[in-house]
Protein backbone atom coordinates (compact mmCIF):
# COMPACT_ATOMS: atom_id res chain seq x y z
CA UNK A 1 0.00 0.00 0.00
CA UNK A 2 1.24 3.65 -1.15
CA UNK A 3 0.38 5.62 2.33
CA UNK A 4 -0.53 10.12 1.58
CA UNK A 5 0.23 12.76 4.38
CA UNK A 6 -0.93 15.91 3.78
CA UNK A 7 -0.34 18.74 6.48
CA UNK A 8 -2.79 21.35 5.66
CA UNK A 9 -1.81 24.99 6.72
CA UNK A 10 -3.90 27.32 7.42
CA UNK A 11 -3.03 30.54 9.59
CA UNK A 12 -6.76 32.10 9.20
CA UNK A 13 -7.83 29.37 12.03
CA UNK A 14 -10.19 30.54 14.43
CA UNK A 15 -8.30 32.06 17.42
CA UNK A 16 -4.95 31.99 15.68
CA UNK A 17 -3.61 36.05 16.12
CA UNK A 18 -1.07 37.54 14.71
CA UNK A 19 0.97 37.84 17.38
CA UNK A 20 1.05 33.73 17.26
CA UNK A 21 1.94 33.55 13.78
CA UNK A 22 5.51 33.27 13.90
CA UNK A 23 5.46 30.68 16.82
CA UNK A 24 3.11 28.65 14.94
CA UNK A 25 5.15 28.41 11.70
CA UNK A 26 7.94 27.80 13.54
CA UNK A 27 6.34 25.53 15.82
CA UNK A 28 4.42 23.67 13.26
CA UNK A 29 5.02 24.12 9.49
CA UNK A 30 9.08 24.63 10.18
CA UNK A 31 9.25 21.45 12.08
CA UNK A 32 7.50 19.61 9.93
CA UNK A 33 9.85 20.63 7.44
CA UNK A 34 12.84 19.59 9.11
CA UNK A 35 11.62 16.71 10.84
CA UNK A 36 11.14 15.18 7.47
CA UNK A 37 14.24 16.38 5.18
CA UNK A 38 16.41 15.33 8.32
CA UNK A 39 14.53 11.93 9.28
CA UNK A 40 12.93 11.11 5.91
CA UNK A 41 14.77 12.54 2.95
CA UNK A 42 13.18 9.53 1.07
CA UNK A 43 9.59 9.96 1.88
CA UNK A 44 6.99 11.71 -0.25
CA UNK A 45 4.39 14.25 2.07
CA UNK A 46 2.28 17.16 0.58
CA UNK A 47 2.28 20.46 2.16
CA UNK A 48 -1.17 22.47 1.30
CA UNK A 49 -2.17 26.16 2.24
CA UNK A 50 -3.80 28.87 1.37
CA UNK A 51 -2.46 32.17 -0.86
CA UNK A 52 -2.79 34.04 2.53
CA UNK A 53 -0.92 31.64 4.84
CA UNK A 54 1.90 31.74 2.03
CA UNK A 55 2.23 35.40 2.04
CA UNK A 56 2.37 35.34 5.77
CA UNK A 57 5.04 32.88 5.95
CA UNK A 58 7.17 35.11 3.27
CA UNK A 59 6.62 37.98 5.09
CA UNK A 60 7.29 36.55 8.76
CA UNK A 61 9.39 33.51 8.19
CA UNK A 62 10.96 33.76 4.76
CA UNK A 63 13.64 31.09 5.63
CA UNK A 64 10.78 28.86 6.53
CA UNK A 65 9.65 29.51 2.82
CA UNK A 66 13.01 28.80 1.59
CA UNK A 67 12.84 25.26 3.40
CA UNK A 68 9.39 24.72 1.65
CA UNK A 69 10.89 25.77 -1.68
CA UNK A 70 13.70 23.45 -1.11
CA UNK A 71 11.33 20.40 -0.23
CA UNK A 72 9.02 20.97 -3.56
CA UNK A 73 12.26 21.51 -6.11
CA UNK A 74 13.82 18.60 -4.66
CA UNK A 75 10.57 16.51 -5.14
CA UNK A 76 10.36 15.36 -1.97
CA UNK A 77 7.25 17.97 -1.33
CA UNK A 78 3.97 18.34 -3.56
CA UNK A 79 2.46 21.69 -2.70
CA UNK A 80 -1.14 21.48 -2.94
CA UNK A 81 -3.21 24.80 -3.18
CA UNK A 82 -6.21 26.01 -1.91
CA UNK A 83 -8.75 29.40 -2.01
CA UNK A 84 -6.64 32.59 -0.68
CA UNK A 85 -8.38 33.59 2.21
CA UNK A 86 -10.04 29.65 3.19
CA UNK A 87 -13.52 30.98 2.47
CA UNK A 88 -16.51 28.01 2.11
CA UNK A 89 -17.00 27.61 -1.89
CA UNK A 90 -20.55 26.03 -1.36
CA UNK A 91 -21.58 29.06 0.46
CA UNK A 92 -21.07 31.41 -2.14
CA UNK A 93 -21.79 32.77 -5.27
CA UNK A 94 -19.34 30.43 -8.06
CA UNK A 95 -17.50 33.32 -9.55
CA UNK A 96 -16.43 34.90 -6.26
CA UNK A 97 -14.84 31.53 -5.55
CA UNK A 98 -12.95 31.44 -8.92
CA UNK A 99 -11.82 34.88 -8.00
CA UNK A 100 -10.55 33.46 -4.59
CA UNK A 101 -8.88 30.89 -6.59
CA UNK A 102 -7.04 33.15 -8.83
CA UNK A 103 -6.17 35.28 -5.88
CA UNK A 104 -4.78 32.11 -4.43
CA UNK A 105 -2.20 30.65 -7.55
CA UNK A 106 -0.71 34.10 -8.02
CA UNK A 107 0.73 34.23 -4.51
CA UNK A 108 1.53 30.24 -4.93
CA UNK A 109 3.53 31.68 -7.86
CA UNK A 110 4.91 34.85 -6.39
CA UNK A 111 6.24 32.93 -3.48
CA UNK A 112 7.14 29.09 -4.56
CA UNK A 113 7.02 29.55 -8.52
CA UNK A 114 4.43 27.12 -8.55
CA UNK A 115 1.07 26.47 -10.17
CA UNK A 116 -0.64 23.36 -7.75
CA UNK A 117 -2.26 20.82 -9.85
CA UNK A 118 -3.60 19.38 -6.45
CA UNK A 119 -7.07 21.70 -4.51
CA UNK A 120 -7.72 21.42 -1.13
CA UNK A 121 -11.54 22.07 -0.83
CA UNK A 122 -11.80 23.70 2.08
CA UNK A 123 -13.74 21.70 4.76
CA UNK A 124 -14.65 19.15 1.73
CA UNK A 125 -17.93 21.40 1.29
CA UNK A 126 -19.81 20.90 -1.88
CA UNK A 127 -21.90 22.41 -4.42
CA UNK A 128 -22.44 21.30 -7.97
CA UNK A 129 -20.23 24.05 -9.35
CA UNK A 130 -16.80 23.06 -7.03
CA UNK A 131 -15.57 20.95 -9.18
CA UNK A 132 -16.08 23.24 -12.45
CA UNK A 133 -14.37 25.78 -9.93
CA UNK A 134 -11.46 24.01 -9.37
CA UNK A 135 -10.90 23.35 -13.44
CA UNK A 136 -11.46 27.03 -14.33
CA UNK A 137 -8.36 27.63 -11.79
CA UNK A 138 -6.28 24.90 -13.98
CA UNK A 139 -6.31 22.39 -10.85
CA UNK A 140 -6.25 18.46 -11.90
CA UNK A 141 -6.97 17.12 -8.88
CA UNK A 142 -9.32 17.01 -6.14
CA UNK A 143 -9.21 15.86 -2.51
CA UNK A 144 -12.76 14.77 -1.11
CA UNK A 145 -14.69 12.76 1.67
CA UNK A 146 -15.49 9.40 1.96
CA UNK A 147 -18.14 9.94 4.06
CA UNK A 148 -19.95 13.11 2.82
CA UNK A 149 -19.71 10.88 -0.38
CA UNK A 150 -21.16 7.63 1.09
CA UNK A 151 -24.13 9.56 2.96
CA UNK A 152 -25.08 11.41 -0.53
CA UNK A 153 -27.55 10.63 -3.33
CA UNK A 154 -27.00 10.42 -6.76
CA UNK A 155 -28.46 12.40 -9.27
CA UNK A 156 -31.51 9.62 -9.19
CA UNK A 157 -32.16 10.26 -5.46
CA UNK A 158 -30.97 7.19 -4.91
CA UNK A 159 -28.20 6.35 -2.23
CA UNK A 160 -24.66 6.02 -3.88
CA UNK A 161 -23.77 3.50 -1.06
CA UNK A 162 -27.09 2.20 0.20
CA UNK A 163 -25.55 -0.04 2.46
CA UNK A 164 -23.31 2.67 4.82
CA UNK A 165 -26.45 5.41 3.77
CA UNK A 166 -28.99 3.34 5.78
CA UNK A 167 -26.91 3.82 9.22
CA UNK A 168 -25.05 6.83 8.75
CA UNK A 169 -27.42 9.33 6.85
CA UNK A 170 -29.05 12.41 8.77
CA UNK A 171 -30.77 14.98 8.78
CA UNK A 172 -29.35 16.05 12.37
CA UNK A 173 -27.24 19.45 11.91
CA UNK A 174 -25.01 18.97 14.22
CA UNK A 175 -21.20 21.15 14.80
CA UNK A 176 -19.77 17.74 13.70
CA UNK A 177 -21.65 14.80 13.30
CA UNK A 178 -18.88 11.60 12.78
CA UNK A 179 -21.44 8.62 13.88
CA UNK A 180 -19.15 5.59 12.30
CA UNK A 181 -22.13 3.15 12.70
CA UNK A 182 -21.01 0.93 9.14
CA UNK A 183 -18.39 -1.17 10.01
CA UNK A 184 -16.54 -0.21 6.71
CA UNK A 185 -14.28 -3.54 5.24
CA UNK A 186 -10.69 -2.49 5.16
CA UNK A 187 -10.92 -3.60 1.12
CA UNK A 188 -12.41 -0.44 0.41
CA UNK A 189 -11.68 0.87 -2.49
CA UNK A 190 -13.22 4.36 -2.77
CA UNK A 191 -10.20 5.16 -0.35
CA UNK A 192 -7.62 3.22 -2.36
CA UNK A 193 -8.16 4.58 -6.00
CA UNK A 194 -9.07 7.94 -7.26
CA UNK A 195 -12.54 8.59 -9.18
CA UNK A 196 -11.76 9.96 -12.69
CA UNK A 197 -15.89 10.95 -13.77
CA UNK A 198 -16.58 13.66 -11.25
CA UNK A 199 -20.61 15.12 -11.79
CA UNK A 200 -20.50 18.27 -13.23
CA UNK A 201 -17.21 18.34 -15.33
CA UNK A 202 -16.13 15.98 -18.13
CA UNK A 203 -14.34 12.50 -17.62
CA UNK A 204 -10.51 12.64 -16.90
CA UNK A 205 -10.27 16.75 -16.24
CA UNK A 206 -10.21 16.45 -12.69
CA UNK A 207 -9.56 13.33 -10.75
CA UNK A 208 -10.74 13.25 -7.39
CA UNK A 209 -9.46 11.02 -3.79
CA UNK A 210 -10.94 10.40 -0.57
CA UNK A 211 -10.20 10.95 3.17
CA UNK A 212 -11.82 9.65 5.52
CA UNK A 213 -12.38 11.13 9.11
CA UNK A 214 -11.89 6.95 10.40
CA UNK A 215 -8.49 7.54 9.74
CA UNK A 216 -8.10 10.91 9.46
CA UNK A 217 -9.80 12.14 12.61
CA UNK A 218 -8.11 9.45 14.65
CA UNK A 219 -4.68 10.45 13.97
CA UNK A 220 -5.62 14.33 14.94
CA UNK A 221 -6.47 12.43 18.84
CA UNK A 222 -3.53 10.74 18.52
CA UNK A 223 -0.93 13.95 17.76
CA UNK A 224 -2.79 15.66 20.24
CA UNK A 225 -2.43 12.71 23.35
CA UNK A 226 -6.07 11.93 23.90
CA UNK A 227 -6.45 9.12 26.08
CA UNK A 228 -6.89 5.73 24.27
CA UNK A 229 -5.66 7.38 21.09
CA UNK A 230 -2.58 5.38 20.94
CA UNK A 231 0.04 5.11 18.18
CA UNK A 232 -0.86 1.09 17.84
CA UNK A 233 -4.56 1.87 17.90
CA UNK A 234 -3.66 4.34 14.72
CA UNK A 235 -1.49 1.18 13.05
CA UNK A 236 -4.00 -0.55 13.64
CA UNK A 237 -6.89 1.41 11.86
CA UNK A 238 -3.88 1.71 8.97
CA UNK A 239 -3.42 -1.75 8.70
CA UNK A 240 -7.15 -2.79 8.56
CA UNK A 241 -7.58 0.02 6.06
CA UNK A 242 -4.41 -1.73 3.91
CA UNK A 243 -6.36 -4.79 3.22
CA UNK A 244 -6.73 -5.14 -0.55
CA UNK A 245 -8.80 -7.53 -2.74
CA UNK A 246 -6.75 -10.40 -4.57
CA UNK A 247 -5.51 -9.08 -8.52
CA UNK A 248 -6.00 -5.56 -7.37
CA UNK A 249 -2.83 -2.99 -8.30
CA UNK A 250 -1.60 -1.81 -5.64
CA UNK A 251 -3.24 1.30 -4.42
CA UNK A 252 -3.33 4.26 -1.53
CA UNK A 253 -4.33 5.25 1.49
CA UNK A 254 -4.68 8.47 2.70
CA UNK A 255 -3.39 8.45 6.63
CA UNK A 256 -3.50 11.97 7.61
CA UNK A 257 -5.22 14.84 5.93
CA UNK A 258 -6.21 17.77 8.59
CA UNK A 259 -4.62 20.69 10.08
CA UNK A 260 -0.79 20.91 10.36
CA UNK A 261 -1.40 22.77 13.61
CA UNK A 262 -1.99 19.83 15.22
CA UNK A 263 1.26 18.71 15.16
CA UNK A 264 3.19 20.94 16.56
CA UNK A 265 1.12 22.52 18.51
CA UNK A 266 -2.32 21.72 20.09
CA UNK A 267 -4.53 23.85 17.83
CA UNK A 268 -8.20 24.48 18.91
CA UNK A 269 -7.53 20.69 21.10
CA UNK A 270 -7.75 22.14 24.74
CA UNK A 271 -10.66 24.48 23.33
CA UNK A 272 -13.05 21.83 21.86
CA UNK A 273 -12.11 18.61 23.70
CA UNK A 274 -11.22 19.78 27.55
CA UNK A 275 -12.87 23.24 27.78
CA UNK A 276 -10.36 25.44 27.80
CA UNK A 277 -10.73 28.51 25.49
CA UNK A 278 -7.63 30.08 26.64
CA UNK A 279 -5.02 27.47 25.75
CA UNK A 280 -5.08 27.59 21.95
CA UNK A 281 -2.00 27.02 19.81
CA UNK A 282 0.40 26.00 22.65
CA UNK A 283 3.63 23.87 21.95
CA UNK A 284 3.46 20.15 22.34
CA UNK A 285 6.95 19.06 22.67
CA UNK A 286 5.77 15.43 21.61
CA UNK A 287 4.52 15.98 18.14
CA UNK A 288 8.11 15.55 16.17
CA UNK A 289 8.52 12.20 18.15
CA UNK A 290 5.08 11.11 17.35
CA UNK A 291 5.14 11.94 13.67
CA UNK A 292 8.64 9.79 13.47
CA UNK A 293 7.45 7.03 15.25
CA UNK A 294 4.13 7.00 12.61
CA UNK A 295 6.06 7.49 9.70
CA UNK A 296 8.75 4.83 10.71
CA UNK A 297 6.25 2.30 11.58
CA UNK A 298 4.27 2.99 8.22
CA UNK A 299 7.60 2.61 6.36
CA UNK A 300 7.65 -0.83 7.39
CA UNK A 301 3.88 -1.53 6.09
CA UNK A 302 4.59 0.26 2.85
CA UNK A 303 6.23 3.26 0.69
CA UNK A 304 4.70 6.98 0.85
CA UNK A 305 3.34 8.75 -2.59
CA UNK A 306 2.43 12.51 -3.17
CA UNK A 307 -1.54 13.12 -3.64
CA UNK A 308 -1.03 13.90 -7.29
CA UNK A 309 0.68 10.40 -7.51
CA UNK A 310 -1.94 8.63 -5.44
CA UNK A 311 -4.69 10.90 -8.08
CA UNK A 312 -2.78 8.67 -11.20
CA UNK A 313 -3.63 5.10 -10.19
CA UNK A 314 -6.51 3.69 -11.74
CA UNK A 315 -9.30 5.16 -11.57
CA UNK A 316 -12.65 3.47 -10.21
CA UNK A 317 -15.55 3.02 -12.77
CA UNK A 318 -18.08 5.25 -11.24
CA UNK A 319 -19.08 8.94 -11.15
CA UNK A 320 -18.77 10.24 -7.98
CA UNK A 321 -20.99 12.74 -6.80
CA UNK A 322 -22.35 14.51 -3.66
CA UNK A 323 -25.73 16.00 -2.23
CA UNK A 324 -25.18 19.42 -2.38
CA UNK A 325 -23.97 21.18 0.82
CA UNK A 326 -22.22 18.68 2.21
CA UNK A 327 -18.79 18.64 4.26
CA UNK A 328 -16.49 16.69 5.93
CA UNK A 329 -17.14 15.80 9.41
CA UNK A 330 -20.42 14.99 8.92
CA UNK A 331 -21.43 18.49 8.65
CA UNK A 332 -23.41 20.56 6.58
CA UNK A 333 -21.51 23.35 4.38
CA UNK A 334 -24.70 25.94 5.22
CA UNK A 335 -23.97 25.71 9.01
CA UNK A 336 -20.88 27.73 8.42
CA UNK A 337 -23.39 30.00 6.61
CA UNK A 338 -26.05 30.01 8.96
CA UNK A 339 -23.66 31.00 12.15
CA UNK A 340 -24.63 34.70 13.30
CA UNK A 341 -22.02 36.76 11.97
CA UNK A 342 -22.54 34.96 8.58
CA UNK A 343 -26.06 35.94 8.52
CA UNK A 344 -25.06 39.12 9.66
CA UNK A 345 -22.25 39.78 7.16
CA UNK A 346 -23.93 37.86 3.95
CA UNK A 347 -26.38 40.72 3.21
CA UNK A 348 -23.76 43.73 3.32
CA UNK A 349 -21.24 41.31 0.75
CA UNK A 350 -24.48 40.81 -1.79
CA UNK A 351 -24.95 44.52 -1.56
CA UNK A 352 -20.98 45.33 -2.39
CA UNK A 353 -21.11 41.97 -4.79
CA UNK A 354 -24.11 43.42 -7.42
CA UNK A 355 -22.46 46.78 -7.13
CA UNK A 356 -19.07 45.36 -8.13
CA UNK A 357 -21.10 43.34 -11.21
CA UNK A 358 -22.35 46.88 -12.38
CA UNK A 359 -19.57 48.94 -12.17
CA UNK A 360 -17.13 49.88 -14.75
CA UNK A 361 -14.19 50.00 -11.92
CA UNK A 362 -10.58 50.11 -13.52
CA UNK A 363 -8.90 46.77 -13.83
CA UNK A 364 -6.96 47.04 -11.09
CA UNK A 365 -9.43 48.58 -9.25
CA UNK A 366 -12.24 45.60 -9.88
CA UNK A 367 -9.30 43.28 -8.86
CA UNK A 368 -8.66 44.93 -5.58
CA UNK A 369 -12.40 45.14 -4.58
CA UNK A 370 -12.70 41.50 -5.63
CA UNK A 371 -10.06 40.80 -3.53
CA UNK A 372 -11.12 41.76 -0.73
CA UNK A 373 -14.44 40.83 -1.19
CA UNK A 374 -13.74 37.34 -0.94
CA UNK A 375 -11.68 37.80 2.23
CA UNK A 376 -14.06 39.03 3.71
CA UNK A 377 -15.62 35.36 3.25
CA UNK A 378 -12.67 33.53 5.23
CA UNK A 379 -14.60 30.98 7.08
CA UNK A 380 -12.45 31.00 10.58
CA UNK A 381 -14.00 34.63 10.65
CA UNK A 382 -17.71 33.88 11.54
CA UNK A 383 -17.13 30.51 12.60
CA UNK A 384 -17.84 28.51 15.21
CA UNK A 385 -21.75 28.89 14.87
CA UNK A 386 -23.09 29.41 18.46
CA UNK A 387 -25.02 26.56 19.83
CA UNK A 388 -26.90 25.08 22.71
CA UNK A 389 -24.85 22.45 23.30
CA UNK A 390 -21.69 24.54 21.78
CA UNK A 391 -21.94 28.01 22.76
CA UNK A 392 -18.51 29.18 21.33
CA UNK A 393 -18.19 32.74 20.19
CA UNK A 394 -16.72 34.08 17.27
CA UNK A 395 -13.00 35.31 18.01
CA UNK A 396 -12.56 39.36 17.53
CA UNK A 397 -9.45 39.00 15.39
CA UNK A 398 -11.53 36.81 12.74
CA UNK A 399 -14.42 38.69 12.41
CA UNK A 400 -12.43 42.06 12.34
CA UNK A 401 -10.83 40.12 9.51
CA UNK A 402 -13.71 39.68 7.86
CA UNK A 403 -15.33 42.78 8.64
CA UNK A 404 -12.40 44.97 7.60
CA UNK A 405 -11.90 43.78 3.83
CA UNK A 406 -15.55 43.76 3.63
CA UNK A 407 -15.43 47.63 4.16
CA UNK A 408 -12.22 47.60 1.83
CA UNK A 409 -13.89 46.04 -0.64
CA UNK A 410 -17.38 48.58 -0.53
CA UNK A 411 -15.33 51.73 -0.16
CA UNK A 412 -13.65 50.65 -3.42
CA UNK A 413 -16.72 50.13 -5.07
CA UNK A 414 -17.94 53.85 -4.22
CA UNK A 415 -20.05 52.58 -1.71
CA UNK A 416 -23.48 51.14 -1.55
CA UNK A 417 -26.87 52.01 0.24
CA UNK A 418 -26.78 50.44 3.47
CA UNK A 419 -30.36 51.46 4.05
CA UNK A 420 -31.07 48.19 2.53
CA UNK A 421 -29.92 46.35 4.94
CA UNK A 422 -32.04 44.46 6.85
CA UNK A 423 -29.31 43.19 9.73
CA UNK A 424 -29.81 43.31 13.11
CA UNK A 425 -25.80 44.00 14.94
CA UNK A 426 -27.57 44.07 18.64
CA UNK A 427 -29.15 40.64 18.02
CA UNK A 428 -26.08 39.26 16.54
CA UNK A 429 -24.26 40.31 19.71
CA UNK A 430 -26.98 38.37 21.83
CA UNK A 431 -26.62 35.38 20.12
CA UNK A 432 -23.09 35.29 20.09
CA UNK A 433 -21.82 36.04 23.33
CA UNK A 434 -25.63 35.41 25.30
CA UNK A 435 -25.23 31.76 25.71
CA UNK A 436 -21.70 31.76 27.06
CA UNK A 437 -22.42 35.15 29.21
CA UNK A 438 -25.89 33.34 30.87
CA UNK A 439 -23.34 30.20 31.95
CA UNK A 440 -20.76 32.52 33.19
CA UNK A 441 -23.13 35.09 35.15
CA UNK A 442 -25.27 31.94 36.91
CA UNK A 443 -21.80 30.52 38.09
CA UNK A 444 -20.73 33.55 39.26
CA UNK A 445 -23.76 34.15 41.30
CA UNK A 446 -23.40 30.89 42.71
CA UNK A 447 -20.03 31.98 43.84
CA UNK A 448 -20.86 35.07 44.61
CA UNK A 449 -23.51 33.88 47.33
CA UNK A 450 -22.03 30.48 48.58
CA UNK A 451 -18.39 30.85 48.01
CA UNK A 452 -15.18 31.26 50.22
CA UNK A 453 -13.99 34.87 50.43
CA UNK A 454 -11.88 34.44 46.87
CA UNK A 455 -14.65 32.83 45.25
CA UNK A 456 -17.00 35.21 46.32
CA UNK A 457 -14.51 38.48 45.14
CA UNK A 458 -14.23 36.86 41.61
CA UNK A 459 -17.97 36.24 41.61
CA UNK A 460 -18.80 39.97 42.25
CA UNK A 461 -16.33 40.97 39.51
CA UNK A 462 -17.44 38.19 37.21
CA UNK A 463 -21.45 39.59 37.14
CA UNK A 464 -19.63 43.27 36.92
CA UNK A 465 -18.03 42.31 33.62
CA UNK A 466 -21.11 40.50 32.18
CA UNK A 467 -23.53 43.41 33.46
CA UNK A 468 -20.58 45.31 31.17
CA UNK A 469 -20.33 43.26 28.33
CA UNK A 470 -24.45 43.04 28.34
CA UNK A 471 -24.44 47.25 28.30
CA UNK A 472 -25.25 47.46 24.63
CA UNK A 473 -25.85 51.47 24.06
CA UNK A 474 -23.29 51.42 21.42
CA UNK A 475 -24.49 48.84 19.53
CA UNK A 476 -27.88 50.12 19.68
CA UNK A 477 -26.63 53.70 18.07
CA UNK A 478 -25.23 51.98 15.19
CA UNK A 479 -27.95 50.68 12.43
CA UNK A 480 -27.35 47.10 10.47
CA UNK A 481 -23.73 46.34 11.30
CA UNK A 482 -21.42 45.56 13.66
CA UNK A 483 -18.19 47.16 14.67
CA UNK A 484 -15.19 44.83 15.49
CA UNK A 485 -14.37 46.94 18.39
CA UNK A 486 -17.89 47.22 19.74
CA UNK A 487 -18.10 43.42 19.36
CA UNK A 488 -14.31 43.09 20.76
CA UNK A 489 -15.02 44.82 24.34
CA UNK A 490 -18.01 42.97 25.11
CA UNK A 491 -16.02 40.22 23.93
CA UNK A 492 -12.62 40.70 25.91
CA UNK A 493 -15.55 41.08 29.33
CA UNK A 494 -16.81 38.51 28.51
CA UNK A 495 -13.65 36.20 28.67
CA UNK A 496 -12.14 37.82 31.43
CA UNK A 497 -15.24 36.81 33.49
CA UNK A 498 -14.89 33.75 31.99
CA UNK A 499 -11.46 33.56 33.40
CA UNK A 500 -12.38 34.73 36.82
CA UNK A 501 -15.07 32.51 37.56
CA UNK A 502 -12.71 29.34 36.73
CA UNK A 503 -14.46 28.52 33.25
CA UNK A 504 -17.27 27.01 32.08
CA UNK A 505 -18.28 23.84 30.24
CA UNK A 506 -18.58 24.49 26.32
CA UNK A 507 -18.72 21.34 24.57
CA UNK A 508 -18.91 17.60 24.99
CA UNK A 509 -17.68 15.25 22.19
CA UNK A 510 -17.83 12.23 20.26
CA UNK A 511 -15.41 9.20 21.45
CA UNK A 512 -14.25 7.86 18.02
CA UNK A 513 -13.12 4.29 19.81
CA UNK A 514 -16.21 3.46 20.59
CA UNK A 515 -18.92 1.62 18.78
CA UNK A 516 -22.07 3.21 18.52
CA UNK A 517 -25.07 2.40 20.85
CA UNK A 518 -27.65 3.04 18.04
CA UNK A 519 -28.20 3.86 14.53
CA UNK A 520 -27.52 7.13 13.55
CA UNK A 521 -30.62 9.69 13.59
CA UNK A 522 -32.53 10.42 10.47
Amino acid sequence: MKYVVIFHANLSYAYLTPDRYEFVIRQSYEMLLDTMAERFPDVKFVFEASGYTIEEIAHRCPDVLAKLKRAIAEGRCEFMGSPYAHPMLPNFPKEDGIWALRFANEAFQRHLGVTPRSFWNPECGWRSYVPEQAAAAGFTNVIGDFEAYSRSCGPDGKPLRPEIYAKEHTKDRAFYHFGFAYDLPGTERAIHFPFNAIAGVPKNRLRMFLRTDRIAQFGVRYFMGMEGYTLEKYLGLIRQYSAQNPGEPEGALIIFADDAEYVGTNGWFRLKYQNKPDNVFEATPDSREKLIALLTACQGMGSFCTFDEACSLPPLPETISFDDDRAWHGAYASTWAQTPMARLLRPWQDLVRAKLRRSRLPEERLRLAWYHLTNSYNSDGQWPPTLPDAPHIVHPFNYAYCFENLLRAELLCGGVDRSKLRTDPLKTLREILGPQESLILAKARRLAAKGNKAEKSAGRRAVTLIETARNHTSVKAVKRILYPSDYQVRADAMVEARRAVGGVEIEKNEDLTAKPARRARK
